[in-house]
């Protein structure tokens, strides 16, 4: 895994309410402790593609992603991925080790060129000691991604393929979509192999259901491009059990 490219920074440069608006942590301080906590972190850059750590490994940090988007994972012994999530600008990874100091539960791997804000333990923990207020919302957090996970692998475990891979593009809607003339475009390119590990299957089903849903008029797929044209018949789909 090689280095991510450390960059010195100012932050009197950052957009404190532009960081705000996408990060829960930052929308939790003053703006002192906002600066504060700013000018005990610095701005890390990585290639698309780049393993930022891997399960297992020793984690001591905070991640918050200021650009870019980054697919949160699990391998099997087999080699197969499960995607976990996909998170975006503003979103936050890492801090389950940041509290326990405890080994990564997941892999994380940038999907495009990504810009990271990043807080190490030995800092963060006594700025939080006084400032239960932030705690609290970073807990709250961490209980948003454990629901979500949950949701996921009850998906896996009791809907088809159709419905999983409906819920799966309706919540990619609500994060990336865009309204444009042709439908809805999910502003985030992903693979049929990418959906499958999303899913839990194989490309080749993927691609399977999502030739059924193009021959349908459901959506579009072209390299990696997805357009819903038909939200209410995908959201019908979702529910079809």
């Amino acid at each position: 895994m090689a280095p991510l490219s450390k960059l010195p920074f100012e932050p009197r440069t950052l957009d404190l309410d532009a960081l705000r608006q996408r990060s829960v942590l930052f929308a939790a301080l003053s703006n002192d402790d906002a600066w504060e906590l700013i000018s005990q972190a610095r701005v890390e850059n990585a290639p698309a593609k780049h393993t930022v750590c891997e399960a297992g490994q020793a984690g001591d940090s905070l991640h918050i992603v200021m650009e870019g988007r980054v697919k949160v994972s699990l391998l099997s012994e087999e080699g197969k991925e499960a995607i976990l999530s996909i998170l975006g600008a503003g979103e936050v990874f890492g801090e389950m080790s940041l509290f326990d100091g405890e080994p990564r539960s997941a892999s994380v791997t940038t999907m495009e060129p990504c810009r990271f804000l990043v807080l190490r333990r030995q800092a963060f923990l006594p700025f939080l000691q006084d400032r239960m207020h932030v705690m609290l919302e970073l807990i709250a957090e961490m209980s948003r991604r454990l629901r979500a996970t949950n949701n996921l692998v009850g998906n896996l475990s009791f809907l088809n393929l159709s419905e999983r891979l409906a819920r799966i593009l309706l919540n990619l809607v609500q994060q990336y979509g865009k309204v444009t003339q042709q439908g809805i475009v999910i502003g985030l390119k992903l693979s049929q192999e990418e959906l499958g590990h999303l899913v839990g299957v194989s490309r080749e089903s993927v691609n399977r259901q999502v030739r059924v849903w193009i021959d349908a008029g459901l959506i579009e797929y072209d390299h990696g491009t997805i357009i819903v044209r038909n939200s209410d018949a995908l959201f019908r789909e979702a529910l079809a059990s």
